[in-house]
Parts: structure tokens; sequence; C-alpha cells
């Protein structure tokens, strides 16, 4: 584990598709304007889209890293919000498939920057592969992406049992996104928690619930504009920001589910006022 000063969140999740990276990304512009100093690592180490969804296009990558050609520190890049970013390689196959030395390489690499940040978000890639559960060990918590879908409920408890069953990290945490109704999300952390409490004496923490929101996801992505800094307002935004300030401890204000009309106007003055200031 990375020797104390930052405090390390890998962001995980049992497949694809559940919105990890836009979490993970937000979870960072969020930690900055707390006043921490905060760096994420694209941890999908093959795949990576985390500086794609910044509008970030780096020269450098942890290809140049792994392969000897630059730091780490020299590959570090500023995001939206005064994020720093590691961004990882995209169709790299010799990324995703790290060998053991190499992988602790790149641990002990990290681990260099420990001084230099208050936390260290790690983004990591779907699924319960080796770069995975090295990401896993080494943080001092993680986070798990959910949603109310059947495959994503049933793979995240498979992630949390192997965590569990290989000792590999004691304080897990869940995220439930795309919910539709405050029910919804309880419900869904509810089934989660008592499995794990039921078959594994396992607890898991309840970081709450994001509503669904795709008009503003699709919008975030496509123009490349985080929640957390473009639509703050919207209901997405908002449950984002709850889940975050429970993650640090912070009391989580009161989140109304705000109506369509609502949401779709405060997107419109975000727009509006973008335009504005561009």
């Amino acid at each position: 584990m990375i020797s104390k000063h930052a405090e390390v969140i890998c962001v995980a999740s049992g497949k694809g598709g559940v919105g990890k990276t836009l979490f993970s990304i937000n979870l960072a512009i969020e930690s900055a304007m707390l006043g921490k100093k905060t760096l994420i690592l694209d941890g999908d180490l093959g795949l990576a889209n985390v500086h794609i969804m910044t509008g970030i296009y780096p020269e450098f990558d942890l290809m140049d890293v792994v392969s000897g050609k630059k730091t780490i520190s020299e590959v570090i890049i500023e995001g939206p919000g005064g994020i720093h970013i590691i961004p990882g390689a995209s169709g790299m196959f010799q990324l995703s498939n790290l060998s053991h030395v190499k992988r602790q390489n790149l641990v002990d690499r990290l681990n260099e920057l420990d001084q230099q940040y208050d936390v260290i978000i790690i983004d990591s890639e779907a699924g319960m592969g080796h770069n995975v559960f090295k990401f896993l060990g080494m943080a001092d918590r993680v986070v798990i992406v959910t949603t109310p879908d059947l495959t994503a409920l049933s793979d995240a408890y498979a992630i949390i049992k192997v965590i569990f069953t290989k000792k590999t990290n004691n304080d897990v945490g869940v995220v439930v996104n795309r919910v539709r109704s405050v029910n919804e999300g309880e419900a869904i952390y509810k089934k989660i928690s008592m499995a794990a409490t039921k078959f594994l004496g396992f607890s898991v923490r309840d970081y709450g619930f994001i509503y669904e929101d795709a008009l503003t996801v699709k919008e975030s992505i496509q123009t490349r504009k985080p929640i957390a800094i473009q639509y703050p307002r919207t209901k997405v935004g908002a449950t984002l920001k709850a889940v975050i300030h429970r993650i640090y401890g912070l009391d989580p204000r009161k989140t109304a589910e705000p109506t369509a009309i609502l949401n779709r106007f405060s997107m419109l003055l975000e727009n509006i006022r973008s335009k504005e200031s561009a």
C-alpha cells in the first residue's frame, strides 16, 4: 500500500457501461472543489478514455512510463477543474496485460507521487483482471459503481466477494448509478449489503445513489464538459455532489428530485452561460 499522505481511492465496477469513468472524473473534480489537490490515474490501461471524456489530447501517456521513455511525473497533465491526470493508452495490448514486475513497477512510480497530492483517484478497468486487483490492493478504500440492472448488480456483488476472499481491501463502499427514485437507490444498496453481510460477513459502505439523467450525461460526454463543472444544478449533478460529500464524510445536503422541466431548464441556463463566457 502507498505510504501515507495522499488518500488513494480506487473506483471499480463488476462490468462495463455503468458510468464508472464518468463518476471517477467528477469525483476528482469535486475533490478539487473541496480544496484537495487531486490526481486521477486512468487505470483502464489498455482502453483508456479519461482524457477523451475531458477533451484532452496528451502527448505522452502511461505507455511511455512503462517503456521507460518518460517518468510518471512527465506524463501528468492538467485537466478541468484544476485536477491532474495521468492518461492511459487506448488499444495497447501491452498495457492491458502487464507482467507482475511491470505492474509492481507502476505502483512504485505512483508511490513517488504520494507526497504531492491529497487525493489520488484510480479509475480502474471494469471486471476482475490482474491490473484491477493490483490497484484495489494499493487503495485506502474502494468505491464500487453499479446500476439497478440485474447483471450489473450481480457483477458488483461478485467483485465484492473476490475482494473479500482475496483480502484485497477491507474498506469498500457502493454507489448506485442511474436510479429513478430514492426508493430504488436504497433498495439496490440494501440488496448488495444484505448479501455481503449474510454470505461473507462483510460490511459494505453506503455512499448513496445518482439519478438517471440520460440527457445531461449525453450532453456532458458529447461536449466533453464534466457534469460537476458544466451541469451542477441538474439532478445528476446534485446527486453526484451529494454522493461525493458522503464519501468524504461531509454532510450531504438534502437533494430534492428536480422535475424534468426544471432539470432541462437548468441545463439550458448552463449552456447560455457557457456561450456568453466563450
